[in-house]
């Protein structure tokens, strides 16, 4: 995440899907992580945040696409 943030020069990412389920046991320890891991200085406001729609997120976005929604 962090080298990818550093590569597209992102401000936040947001993990959906299954994984985003897990909440605080994943997202918890990636934070922390991820201030340790990441040594620039743009990375410093780096968020990582759970999808809000969750595990739905990649049906809803097909969704959209097909022009369902």
């Amino acid at each position: 995440i962090a080298s990818v943030g550093a590569v597209c020069d992102l401000d936040l990412v947001v993990i959906g899907g299954g994984v985003a389920k897990s909440g605080d046991v994943l997202f918890d320890p990636l934070r922390a992580a991820l201030a340790d891991y990441a040594g620039l200085d743009f990375l410093a406001g780096l968020r990582v945040v759970p999808a809000a729609l969750g595990g739905e997120a990649g049906l809803v976005g097909a969704a959209r696409l097909a022009g369902l929604s």
